[in-house]
């Protein structure tokens, strides 16, 4: 297994990817998935993730992961991830 967190880290093995999930999802994040794309060996996924920052306060980001399966295992994950803003939109009256 190979997750490539694009323009950032490589981790290679399950242990690898074990131990940053262990240190980084301390509290498993949001997911919110728009669209699942399938076909042949890959799966892309677009969305966007809610985690906690190392102050406890919610951060926003999008993503799009391309996972290739061999075998019905994953061997690799390509993520892209970029960070957000919230924006609260008010509503105005017509």
């Amino acid at each position: 297994m190979e997750w490539t967190f694009v323009g950032d880290k490589t981790l290679k093995g399950k242990e690898a990817v074990r131990q940053w999930m262990a240190t980084t999802y301390v509290e498993p994040p949001k997911f919110m998935v728009a669209n699942l794309i399938a076909e042949g060996d890959f799966v892309t996924a677009l969305g966007n993730i809610t985690t906690k920052d190392e102050d406890g306060k919610a951060a926003h980001y999008s993503y799009c992961d391309v996972w290739r399966f061999r075998g019905g295992k994953i061997v690799e994950l390509r993520a892209f991830v970029i960070k957000t803003e919230v924006k609260n939109e008010t509503s105005s009256a017509a």
